[in-house]
Parts: structure tokens; C-alpha cells; sequence
């Protein structure tokens, strides 16, 4: 038989919270926006347009247009 004794002390792991992801009714063509790409590249566009299920973004001239899910994107602030 196998026993595991639990620690009482110790403090439960919390894991902070990522930011929330635009919904789409935040989004405005022209904004500055951020995602990861399926080669894990992070890449950084504007948006173009507003599709019902994804945003097109235009990156540079030399990597062109994503569509990309809301749910992939976070909005860059600019300060």
C-alpha cells in the first residue's frame, strides 16, 4: 500500500491569470495587435479587417495577411 502525506504548511501553487483576449466588438480596424504564429513566431500587425470568426492582420510586406482567431490575439497598447 502506497501512502502520500500532504504538507499542511505549504502554500497552494497559484498561477497568475493571463490577460483576457479581445472579443471582437473590442477590436477596431487599425488596431495594433499581437499573436503567435504555428511556427510559434510572435508576430505584431494591424487590423485590416473584421471578419465574423477571425481578424485579418497585415504584418509587413514581406510576411502579408493572417487570419487569425479572436481568440489568438492580444491587443498591443501603445503608451
Amino acid at each position: 500500500m502506497l501512502a502520500i502525506l500532504l504538507d499542511a504548511t505549504a502554500a497552494p501553487i497559484q498561477k497568475e491569470a493571463p490577460p483576457p483576449r479581445p472579443r471582437p466588438e473590442e477590436l477596431f480596424i487599425g488596431d495594433t495587435v499581437g499573436f503567435t504564429d504555428k511556427h510559434l513566431n510572435e508576430r505584431v500587425g494591424t487590423v485590416v479587417r473584421l471578419n465574423a470568426k477571425t481578424a485579418s492582420i497585415a504584418v509587413t510586406d514581406s510576411e502579408g495577411h493572417w487570419r487569425v482567431s479572436y481568440g489568438l490575439l492580444r491587443k498591443i497598447v501603445d503608451i
